[in-house]
This record gives structure tokens, C-alpha cells and sequence, in this order.
């Protein structure tokens, strides 16, 4: 889960001139728009579902179909839960996903062309490190709406059992530890992206958009590279 601190000052810098002051911010500071974020995430896991579906499809074992599968169920309840949200609201829920297909596909394609292993990680670790920067973006929203979809999010898709797949995978190939350490290190990058994009149009409490400098973002970021290394260290990965 990604931490909702608050903000963090930004460290003192030394040198010639008096450095601007740019005052940091972390999830907890952030009021995303709601239509917006139910539009994104649910997309996110529609694509999600549609990945791990995938993923099952391609399992020869058939205890590991039915896993991926079991999780590719919990994902698409979570899509439909924020899905009736958006309709709730008055809105089509077609509609409010459709500004941000680009992005998400853009990076469903980046982590495309992988072996099945490598894509039973990228289910892992993106549904869980984005699960928890969105349930943390959710959390500035107003109620009910944040507690929903904080709610939504916070459910257990089954990675205890992806892990155990991907253990076995590990267990079984020595060599797959090395492919799975760099695929890991490429995902938290591309990941990081989809982060950023969300970020880009959302404004913290005092109304300055959130992203205009690198570094009034970077402890959000930081949070999200940190969640990445545990996950992977539970693996016996190199992050």
C-alpha cells in the first residue's frame, strides 16, 4: 500500500544563489477530480482484466489457469463496482473511460512482448503498486465517493497466489531469477509513467496543480519505487 503522508519540505540546497522554495506533496494533499478518476481507474481495470484473462489462457498448468483466473475475476468486479460508481453519477461509463485508453494501452503495449512468467509479474506488481497509489489518490476525493473507491481498490485480487506461481516458476528455473530481475526494473519505469499521467491534472489543497515541478512530486514517486522493491524482495528479486 502506498504511504499518504503529507507533505514533505523540500530539503535545503547549498550553493551560490537562494534556490526557490518548492514545498513537496504526497498523496494525502491531492483533490483529484472525481468523474476523472472513476474514468481512469475503471479503464485501467477493465485493461487489467483483459491482461489477466490473457495470462490465464497461456498457463499450461491448470491449477495456475485457475488461479490467474480466480484474480482476473476479482479485477473485473472491481472494474464493475466503479463502473455502476461512474453511472451512478449520471455519466456513461464508456464515455468517461474513453479519455484515458491512450495512455493505458500505450503502456499495455510497452509490456506486451513478454514470456508467460514475465507477464504473470506484470500482473503482480502493476495491479498492486497502481491499486495502491490510486486507492491513495481516492482518498482525496469527498465522501462517500473517497471511501468507496478506496474500499474497491483495497481488495484482495489474489497476489499471495501469483506469488506462489511465480515462486514455483523460480523454483523450477534458476535462470528465470535474472529475466524476472530486469523485466521487474523495466515495469516500475513504465509504471511510473502511468503514475505521471494521473498526476497531471490533478490539484493539491490549495489549488496549484500537482505536477508543475519534478520535485514537489517526487515523495509520491519515491512511495511507489519503495512499494515496487518490497514487492520484489518477497520474491527473492533484485529491484
Amino acid at each position: 500500500m502506498i504511504r499518504l503522508g503529507r507533505r514533505r519540505p523540500a530539503a535545503p540546497r547549498r550553493g551560490g544563489g537562494e534556490q526557490p522554495k518548492v514545498v513537496r506533496i504526497a498523496l494525502g494533499d491531492l483533490r483529484p477530480d472525481t468523474d476523472a478518476l472513476l474514468g481512469r481507474v475503471a479503464y485501467l481495470k477493465l485493461a487489467l482484466f483483459e491482461s489477466a484473462s490473457a495470462v490465464a489462457g497461456r498457463a499450461t498448468d491448470l491449477a495456475d489457469r485457475e488461479a490467474i483466473t480466480r484474480v482476473a475475476a476479482v479485477v473485473l468486479e472491481q472494474h464493475t463496482a466503479l463502473s455502476s460508481m461512474i453511472e451512478a453519477r449520471g455519466h456513461s461509463s464508456a464515455a468517461a473511460m474513453h479519455p484515458f485508453t491512450a495512455d493505458i494501452d500505450r503502456y499495455r503495449r510497452r509490456l506486451a512482448d513478454s514470456g508467460w512468467h514475465e507477464s504473470v509479474l506484470t500482473l503482480h506488481l502493476s495491479a498492486g503498486l497502481l491499486d495502491g497509489f490510486f486507492a491513495g489518490l481516492a482518498a482525496g476525493l469527498p465522501e462517500p465517493e473517497a471511501g468507496r473507491v478506496v474500499e474497491i481498490l483495497q481488495r484482495d485480487i489474489g497476489h499471495d497466489a501469483l506469488v506462489a506461481v511465480l515462486q514455483a516458476g523460480l523454483a523450477a528455473d534458476k535462470r528465470l531469477a535474472s529475466r524476472l530481475a530486469l523485466w521487474g526494473r523495466r515495469l516500475v519505469g513504465d509504471t511510473l509513467l502511468v503514475a505521471r499521467a494521473a498526476l497531471a491534472d490533478v490539484r493539491d489543497a490549495a489549488g496549484q496543480p500537482a505536477s508543475t515541478e519534478e520535485r514537489r512530486i517526487e515523495p509520491i514517486l519515491n512511495d511507489l519505487i519503495a512499494a515496487h522493491t518490497r514487492r520484489m524482495d518477497r520474491l527473492g528479486l533484485t529491484a
